[in-house]
């Protein structure tokens, strides 16, 4: 191949890469492997990615370009042909409940473009077909007329039925006037308005008339007909007052032949409704429309309504013990005390259980009396908890007012639209009988084969052809969803509901269906959440992509997806400072394809098919009792202590369905409460229903709980390692203590970046905004402390032979080095060590870390804080990790259960289904298909 057949990357330095040389052929596939920290990321994504974005924004105007200066981007010698990139990088589910499936995936536009071209015009009101007829119609008709009779002539009028009142004929036809309307045809004969007006022949004007709009003689020149009849519909077309043009018959005498009308509907009729009516647009099937959208819900599909539960959450307390939650503390205690005094006066029990009082007790409580209510009068000062979140609701302008509504809501389905959305006349919308709301809550693989029926219906496949780059865009796009494994997901599906597998995969659809070529595509593990048996069909998407013309680079650690690309590339041979070498390929796979051997023996498990029967004792297990939510349906599960429980299945099997709205729901319900069961769903809350839930005695007081899902710790960039794990407060004293920061005066807050020692221009962030208007923002390094966070005078004071701002750059393991003699670091940067993210920097913001890595994080801070057990919740902590990284991991969380530590894992990895103690098999398929348990074994 030749040298431009190739992106040509010469001294390659970026982050910890050691000036490597690569060659990356164009358009075939290549696969950059390794262990983590070893630099894969660097140099696809802030080398590659960044530099090819880079190139692109030099292309824009001088104005735009005066922004760009400081922009991130690698460090390298030389890099050629490179082609303009797209990327696919780990991202967090959205958590607007606006996002759906449909809408991520970017199908949703060109599918309700789609069925507005191949519907039939319906009524707004209905959804029945109407009759309308074109200006062309009515000089068809006028031309089959003539050659019938070629001295036929024509009147063209619009019927108008009088009022009775004189008065109100008089008005009637000045308007008439007013508007240019010359004749009217009354009882057979042609008349003169004005004449009418004039002479106070008012008496014709009764019944059913006929206002003239034109008259055309047989021999006019049909280019001026075709004119003066345009010039008629379009006067017509949008007056309120008619909808209907009527062509009759008109001899050589002027009588009008009035039983030859022949009406065209210049403005949709529906014959259902008997009337005029509007009919359905574009904008409304769109419900992030103001135009589409249910004007109750505003197209979310629910309503936001305060929940009794969550104000009274202990039911057993009385009013005088404090069971109204919201007035529970100091600041509306006030409140409280009032509506005591009033509940006496009233003869409410106020030293009873809230579950105790009746109906109208109840309502009292809430909404106050009702006659002063209608009176108006002053309640003196009582507020009734009605009153209370009114005025919460009228304060939404206040933070404080948001979160404390948030706390006492739940979200139950529209009452308007039904949790469709849409406004009425979306709701309305048909095409070939399918509903458009019911397209988007069909299953995806129906919607594969609707489109399939109808392309081949004769009154559609004719439409179809003047919308078949449309046609063909959507079908491309829920094709790729269904063979990518989301086929039994629905296009109305909100992303927050999605686990981390299936929220990748429709991302993937997106990039790998928006059709271009001769791009870079940059993809960072798109094997995230797949099962074994899911995997060809994405090699299958891949290699399609990749023959379009296109580059593929991706950063992969899945070995049968490494096998499949054309080139591998592995970066090592270890993390951090270790990593950043091209390492020799001297065998067929990576080095870091070497699973870690363990000295611990695979446990011996027995199998349960029968998924309700209880297999541990209640002293030793959290169990739930007949979950439901999303897909699962009435399932049980035990989860024993001190143990690494691994649940597994296909993707969309129900698993992250079954450990956050289930168990971990539960747990925080139960908490809150003390209530065993839950009989609300709320997918909003991420809860979902269940009959009972129990621990064992003591659990909270001896365990802590953590749940990590597949989502950065913080959005914020002030937020790094070092303060997840503590150790910021301990370098702040140490180096507050040192002789440099006592003769410079400085204290503990000086050496925060988040406080007084933060650079003033950036405010510690190390990088700040440029808003490039329709560009977007853009993020650059801060010229002022160029990317140091700190102040220069901050810098200036060193502790151990580094400054601050050096330290941040130390990555976990070389700190646990040079710091183990000092107890207050060594604990959790070991602990850090233990669970595979030494390599990671001190001062790497955790907003850029992967959800792995966060996952990891987070456990190694409660790890190191908490004087209790940890029950742990992890959502596929090896994501991220090659083989050798998984090893380490697991053999790390085997030996902290063997400690007394619980471990609930979703995972795919089957090392992990190997090792587990308790391994819980859900499917058999996804979505529909799945939500059961299929299998249980267990030690």
């Amino acid at each position: 191949m030749e040298s431009n057949d190739f992106i040509v990357c010469k001294g390659v330095k970026t982050h910890n890469l050691k000036g490597i040389d690569l060659k990356i052929p164009l358009y075939k596939w290549t696969a950059i492997t390794g262990v983590s920290g070893s630099g894969k990321s660097s140099l696809v994504f802030d080398t590659l990615y960044a530099e090819a974005q880079r190139r692109f924004l030099e292309t824009l105007g001088t104005y735009e370009r005066q922004f760009l200066g400081g922009l991130p981007q690698g460090d390298f010698d030389e890099i050629q042909d490179i082609p303009a990139a797209v990327a696919l990088k780990q991202s967090n589910r959205s958590t607007d409940p606006r996002s759906l499936i449909g809408t991520s995936a970017d199908v949703f536009e060109p599918l309700r473009l789609l069925f507005m071209a191949l519907m039939d015009s319906s009524c707004s009101k209905c959804g029945s077909p109407v009759e309308s007829h074109s200006a062309a119609e009515a000089t068809e008709y006028m031309q089959k007329k003539w050659k019938k009779n070629s001295d036929e002539n024509f009147l063209l009028s619009v019927s108008y039925v009088w009022p009775t009142e004189k008065k109100k004929k008089k008005d009637i036809l000045r308007s008439l006037m007013l508007e240019g309307h010359i004749r009217i045809l009354a009882n057979g004969k042609i008349e003169i308005i004005e004449e009418i007006a004039q002479n106070d022949l008012y008496d014709r004007l009764s019944g059913e008339t006929f206002i003239v709009l034109d008259r055309i003689a047989a021999n006019t020149e049909l280019e001026e007909v075709k004119n003066r009849i345009e010039s008629i519909w379009s006067q017509v077309k949008f007056s309120p007052q008619f909808s209907t043009v009527e062509i009759m018959s008109l001899d050589s005498n002027q009588e009008v032949n009035i039983g030859s009308r022949f009406p065209l509907r210049v403005q949709p009729f529906c014959k259902k409704c008997n009337t005029s009516t509007t009919i359905i647009q574009g904008s409304d099937l769109d419900w992030q429309s103001v135009l589409g959208a249910c004007s109750t819900c505003k197209g979310l599909g629910n309503i936001p309504i305060i929940d009794e539960l969550k104000v009274f959450p202990n039911q057993d307390l009385s009013l005088k013990n404090g069971a109204i939650k919201p007035w529970s503390s100091e600041t509306f205690s006030w409140m409280n005390d009032n509506l005591l005094k009033a509940c006496k006066a009233e003869g409410i029990k106020i030293d009873v259980p809230y579950k105790s009082l009746d109906h109208s007790a109840r309502k009292w409580i809430w909404y106050g009396p009702i006659s002063d209510k209608k009176s108006g009068k002053n309640k003196d000062s009582t507020v009734f908890i009605k009153d209370f979140f009114d005025v919460l609701e009228s304060e939404r302008y206040k933070r404080n007012s948001r979160i404390m509504l948030s706390k006492f809501r739940k979200y139950v389905v529209c009452h308007d639209c039904n949790g469709l959305r849409l406004g009425e006349a979306g709701r309305n919308a048909q095409c070939a009988n399918m509903p458009f709301h019911a397209l988007m809550n069909l299953e995806i693989r129906e919607v594969r084969t609707w489109l399939e029926e109808i392309s081949n219906r004769k009154k559609i496949k004719k439409r179809l052809e003047f919308v078949s780059e449309i046609y063909e865009e959507v079908y491309k796009k829920i094709d790729l969803l269904s063979r990518l494994g989301m086929g039994t997901s629905v296009l109305s599906r909100r992303c927050r509901t999605l686990s981390g597998g299936e929220y990748q995969r429709v991302l993937l659809s997106r990039v790998l269906g928006n059709g271009l070529t001769d791009a870079l595509y940059v993809l960072d593990e798109p094997s995230i959440g797949l099962g074994k048996s899911e995997i060809p069909d994405l090699i299958s998407c891949i290699q399609e992509l990749c023959s379009l013309g296109n580059t593929i680079v991706m950063v992969e650690h899945e070995p049968s997806l490494i096998r499949a690309a054309d080139l591998w590339i592995e970066l090592g041979p270890g993390g951090g400072s270790e990593g950043g070498y091209l390492v020799p390929q001297k065998s067929d796979e990576p080095v870091s394809f070497a699973f870690k051997k363990f000295t611990q023996s695979v446990p011996l498990r027995k199998t349960l098919k029968n998924s309700t029967d209880r297999i541990y004792k209640p002293k030793e297990c959290l169990f739930i009792k007949e979950f439901s939510a999303l897909n699962c349906r009435n399932l049980n599960i035990e989860i024993p202590l001190a143990n690494m429980t691994v649940i597994c299945g296909p993707s969309g099997a129900g698993k992250s369905t079954l450990v956050h709205f289930g168990l971990q729901a539960a747990i925080e319900h139960f908490q809150d409460s003390g209530n065993a069961k839950n009989e609300v769903e709320d997918l909003d809350d991420q809860k979902g229903v269940w009959k009972e839930f129990a621990v064992p005695p003591q659990f909270f007081e001896t365990h802590e709980v953590v749940s990590v899902e597949q989502k950065a710790l913080h959005r914020t960039v002030t937020s790094v390692p070092a303060t997840v794990l503590g150790l910021m407060d301990s370098f702040r004293k140490y180096f507050a203590a040192t002789d440099g920061a006592k003769q410079l005066g400085f204290t503990v807050s000086d050496f925060s970046f988040n406080g007084a020692g933060g650079c003033e221009t950036c405010n510690g962030r190390a990088l700040i905004k440029e808003d490039l208007f329709f560009l977007g923002e853009v993020e650059k390094i801060c010229p002022e402390c160029n990317g140091t966070r700190y102040r220069s005078d901050v810098l200036k004071v060193k502790w151990l032979g580094k400054t601050i701002h050096e330290w941040l750059l130390t990555s976990l393991t070389d700190c646990a080095h040079a710091l183990k003699s000092h107890t207050t670091f060594s604990k959790p940067l070991q602990m850090a060590v233990q669970l595979g993210i030494g390599h990671l920097p001190l001062g790497m913001p955790t907003a850029s870390i992967s959800g792995g890595e966060a996952q990891r994080l987070r456990l190694a801070s409660a790890l190191t804080k908490s004087e209790n057990k940890i029950f742990c919740i992890l959502d596929e902590p090896t994501r991220g990790l090659s083989e050798f990284d998984v090893g380490n991991l697991l053999q790390a969380l085997l030996q902290l259960s063997s400690q007394g530590h619980t471990f609930v894992i979703v995972e795919h990895h089957e090392q992990f289904q190997k090792y587990a103690h308790h391994l819980v098999i859900m499917g058999p398929g996804g979505g529909a298909d799945g939500g059961r348990i299929v299998e249980r074994q267990y030690v």
